[in-house]
């Protein structure tokens, strides 16, 4: 007997295991480039963690759907594998925004898997129990269509803004014009610097609303708006000032070669930093995210610190 031969009875299990895998990795492959594409082609996902959460749970939940009637027992497993292509997504999110906003990606990747073993299930059951299959896929987008309109401005607004109370770097920039502008220059005054780039496609959705937040103090001379066009990736003065020029903003601007967002610790985009008069920094706020509304968060923390510059100069008289 030649004993070299190969196992046939074992062989086509195991292959049809491992291409049920690979067919199930496609399909959340498939998921993962459509909300990406999708996100890149329509602004209101890109900008608003809303639809980004609404088109990932869909988008996962048909995978789910698509996969779910073969393959692995357990739903649970399966969906984990049909997910894991999301995580090229997370991982996009990380890069993009660094570790400042991690709860957000890994928010988006437990729906994912959620949302696929949901899908999943879903087929499973409609073989069987079909009343069981119409109420957990109905159950799943009501939970979607309330917590995602509720939970995920939340959400964006733990992971993205940081109150605290440090003290200020020094840090030195430049008018577009090229003249110096220092940290010592803007003494005793509220401070608001928005961090961002002309090829920034977050800080274009952000500048609107920095200056929205401007308008409200442009005429008072304790406050202080500094829109910071950061010299990275080939940024350039001309180019942020044309940018600022199209878009119609006239928020103040200034430009930095890297020193600043050095000292300021700045190392994503688009970042705000609010100072207050004393030279200590009270805000910070990384990432964007319409649901947020960060004009009027910035407009209420400046008004805090006008308030508490107040109430100092009225208790030391």
């Amino acid at each position: 007997m030649n004993t070299n031969l190969p196992n046939r009875e074992g062989e086509a299990p195991r292959t049809s295991a491992t291409r049920t895998v690979i067919l199930d990795l496609l399909a959340g492959l498939a998921a993962i480039v459509l909300v990406v594409g999708v996100s890149i082609r329509a602004a209101f996902v890109g900008s608003d963690l809303r639809a980004l959460f609404a088109v990932s749970a869909v988008a996962f939940f048909g995978a789910g759907v698509l996969r779910g009637r073969t393959g692995i027992s357990s739903s649970w497993l399966k969906g984990l594998v049909v997910s894991s292509p999301g995580l090229l997504g997370t991982a996009a999110l990380i890069m993009n925004d660094g570790l400042h906003r991690l709860p957000i990606p890994v928010a988006v990747s437990i729906l994912s898997i959620a949302a696929a073993i949901a899908g999943i299930q879903t087929r499973r059951w409609w073989r069987t129990t079909r009343q069981w299959s119409v109420l957990l896929g109905a159950a799943f987008f009501l939970t979607l269509g309330v917590g995602i309109p509720t939970g995920v401005p939340r959400l964006a607004n733990f992971a993205s803004l940081k109150r605290v109370d440090l003290p200020q770097a020094s840090f030195a920039l430049s008018t577009f014009e090229g003249a110096p502008l220092r940290s010592q220059d803007l003494a005793d005054r509220v401070v608001v610097l928005a961090f961002w780039a002309s090829w920034c496609l977050p800080c274009r959705w952000e500048l609107p609303e920095v200056q929205a937040a401007y308008e409200g103090f442009r005429d008072n001379p304790r406050v202080q708006f500094l829109a910071v066009d950061v010299g990275w990736a080939g940024e350039t003065r001309e180019r942020g000032r044309n940018f600022l020029t199209r878009q119609g903003l006239t928020v103040p601007a200034a430009f930095d070669a890297g020193e600043a967002a050095v000292s300021l610790q700045v190392d994503s985009l688009p970042t705000l930093i609010v100072i207050d008069g004393n030279g200590h920094i009270r805000m910070t706020h990384h990432g964007y995210d319409r649901s947020e509304r960060v004009g009027e968060q910035i407009t209420q923390i400046v008004r805090e610190l006008l308030a508490e510059t107040r109430g100092r100069e009225a208790s030391s008289h």
